[in-house]
């Protein structure tokens, strides 16, 4: 029997519609990353509520990691990688059972990697994807400094697209930058196409070369854009910064 994806389980749920899966879905498209993070991200639930609704689903145990001691024996058994990948964390050995927090205790194919690698029995408990984050970073990375909370849910949404910044040049024209991605390849050319306008008379092997020069610059900035957006996706994915935070610095 297919598993039921998790927008169908929260629908069925009560707790999300369709309105609201769909706009998360097109986020998760533009950025990568786990379902459940963008929703809680999106401010479109809250992460009690998405545990609390898929343990019910589920029929799986809740766990609160930050009612625990986690064991360092335990998590000397499972990768940091693993963890981050898998949004899972082990935090108990009971007997011949490992003890792990996962976001998605329906995947049966890294339980048993899980087993194989420690040579223990996995015994799977759901967990919030931010709780999981905020954990792996502070056993793991010993990190404190980024704020990872999510009882207060205080994480604005930045969409994929954010606001349009216009920076002065010393040229009289304006380039209008993306917050987050730098130069628009498009407007950069035409800022290129107006300076060879005014050296048009200069002949026209220079003019050739300017253009055969944007192009090259065009290539180069929707390369950089791409390599851009997939590092944001990795580094917002990891809960290493967020999109605000992310925001912020470029300004």
């Amino acid at each position: 029997m297919a598993r039921k994806k998790l927008g169908e389980i929260l629908i069925q749920a009560g707790v999300l519609d369709e309105m609201k899966l769909r706009a998360a879905l097109g986020e998760q498209q533009r950025w990568g990353g786990p379902l459940g993070k963008i929703l809680i991200d999106m401010k479109f639930i809250s992460e009690d509520a998405l545990v609390q609704a898929l343990s019910h689903q589920l029929n799986f145990p809740a766990v609160r990691l930050e009612n625990r001691d986690i064991a360092a024996r335990a998590l000397d058994l499972v990768p940091v990688e693993v963890c981050e990948q898998h949004q899972l964390i082990p935090f108990n050995i009971d007997g011949k059972f490992l003890e792990v927090a996962m976001a998605d205790p329906t995947n049966l194919s890294i339980i048993d990697e899980l087993r194989i690698k420690t040579r223990l029995n996995v015994r799977a408990y759901l967990a919030g994807p931010r709780t999981i984050d905020r954990a792996v970073q502070q056993h793991y990375r010993g990190g404190g400094g980024l704020s990872l909370d999510d009882s207060s849910d205080n994480r604005p949404f930045i969409p994929a697209h954010s606001q349009m910044v216009d920076f002065e040049e010393k040229s009289p024209s304006k380039v209008t930058r993306d917050a987050l991605l730098g130069a628009d390849p498009e407007q950069v050319a035409q800022a290129y196409a107006r300076t060879a306008s005014l050296d048009e008379a200069a002949g026209g092997g220079e003019i050739a070369q300017l253009k055969a020069r944007i192009e090259q610059l065009e290539a180069l900035l929707a390369r950089d854009e791409d390599v851009l957006r997939k590092l944001l996706a990795i580094l917002i994915q990891k809960g290493i910064c967020t999109r605000q935070e992310i925001l912020e610095h470029i300004k």
